[in-house]
């Protein structure tokens, strides 16, 4: 009579059917969850601001400043070219009378300081570069006092952007946007000034310039003027 094997450690066939669907449903369901991850992904990644592409290997996206700057360049430098007073001139009459002479030739928000739109030729007596906002000191004949021409790389105010009336601040909705082209205004015009001949190759020589500047009453420095335009 043949033996009959009874060994319970072996599981029963409906206990291994059971297991397999059961290892089943785990890989059906981890297989969905994978697949609604590329369908739908539960998050975005977004690049940081002002790290934004346009396209594959692209530079990052103009600024709002640079944008509106792009707007008005072309304008600024004719204007300054046909407006832009003798600084020999207009610093004896602001002198003499700050309030007519601003009238008279300046530009202002309120009750700010008044910006002006000069030109002057003159030699370049020194050249500081000591400081981030470096200057070129220029001796104008008829002046009493020196006038310093801005270098950078750091730009010191606001006159470039006030004095011309080319940007309004109503044209802007907060105050950052605002003093955002002011800096971009500046950035160009040192750009576009010393283009040709680098500041630091003025020394000793005498130069024409064009720029503006903001005439603060309590300054014992000489004026500080921003260029746009020099020549030799």
């Amino acid at each position: 009579m043949p033996s009959v094997i009874n060994d319970s450690r072996l599981p029963a066939a409906p206990a291994r059917q059971k297991k397999n669907r059961g290892r089943i449903a785990i890989v059906a369901a981890v297989l969905l969850v994978g697949i609604l991850f590329v369908v739908k992904p539960p998050f975005v990644v977004r690049p940081l601001p002002g790290h934004e592409a346009t396209g594959a290997g692209s530079q990052p996206a103009e600024s709002k400043a640079a944008q509106f700057v792009d707007g008005c360049w072309g304008k600024l430098v004719p204007l300054f070219e046909e407006k832009a007073q003798d600084i020999a001139k207009v610093l004896p009459e602001i002198h003499a009378d700050p309030n007519a002479a601003g009238e008279k030739y300046g530009r202002r928000e309120a009750t700010n300081p008044y910006n002006y739109m000069v030109k002057g030729t003159g030699k370049v007596t020194e050249i500081n570069t000591t400081s981030a906002a470096g200057t070129a000191i220029v001796e104008v004949p008829g002046l009493d006092e020196k006038v310093a021409l801005q270098i950078g790389p750091v730009v010191r105010g606001t006159a470039l952007r006030d004095a011309t009336g080319l940007v309004s601040f109503n044209e802007f909705s907060n105050q950052l946007d605002y003093a955002d082209v002011s800096k971009e205004m500046n950035t160009r015009a040192l750009k576009t000034a010393f283009a040709v001949d680098p500041a630091v190759s003025l020394a000793g020589k005498s130069v024409t310039f064009y720029g503006a500047f903001t005439f603060d009453p309590h300054s014992k420095s000489p004026v500080l003027v921003t260029p746009v335009k020099i020549g030799l």
